[in-house]
């Protein structure tokens, strides 16, 4: 995944989707290459836009993508919490 730019994550917390399937719910600042990467490296069937909350679900799946896409979805998902 050459070429990935590194993005923000403004929240993020292990979450549903509509039909139940475990991933994540991302929120992040508009960034339209951002929005772009994300439909390019997550199929549409492992990823949900709800513009009403103004967040994305991503299916467990691709955590690996997640990963490498956003610097710190690490930090907010596994450590969050277990540093006090």
């Amino acid at each position: 995944m050459r070429g990935i730019a590194i993005k923000q994550l403004t929240e993020c917390v292990p979450g549903g989707s509509e039909d139940y399937r475990a991933g994540y719910i991302l929120k992040f600042n508009y960034d339209v290459d951002a929005v772009e990467q994300l439909k390019k490296l997550v199929p549409h069937t492992h990823r949900e836009w709800h513009p009403d909350a103004h967040f994305w679900w991503v299916s467990e799946e691709y955590e690996n993508v997640l990963t490498k896409m956003f610097g710190n979805f690490e930090a907010l998902t596994k450590w969050q919490g277990k540093l006090l």
